[in-house]
């Protein structure tokens, strides 16, 4: 993000467009720049949820396999 403003800040200092025309390219990259944002976003949340579950299975399993019995079983599947 600081990058982006570096950029943006020099763009527009020495830019050979019209003013509108580096308004609406500002505009456009800072849509693109949200865009990707979000979508960053939504993966990482998706991840960390696939993380969850794989760990929520893992714990499932070693429950499951502990039994009823009073041996102890060892567990290396984690």
């Amino acid at each position: 993000m600081i990058g982006f403003g570096v950029g943006g800040g020099l763009t527009l200092l020495f830019a050979p467009q019209s003013g509108e025309d580096t308004g609406d390219w500002i505009a456009f990259a800072s849509r693109r720049a949200r865009r990707r944002l979000r979508n960053t976003n939504r993966r990482s949340i998706k991840q960390v949820r696939d993380i969850l579950e794989r760990g929520q299975e893992s714990i499932s399993k070693v429950v499951r396999s502990r039994g009823n019995g009073p041996e102890k079983k060892e567990v290396t599947d984690l």
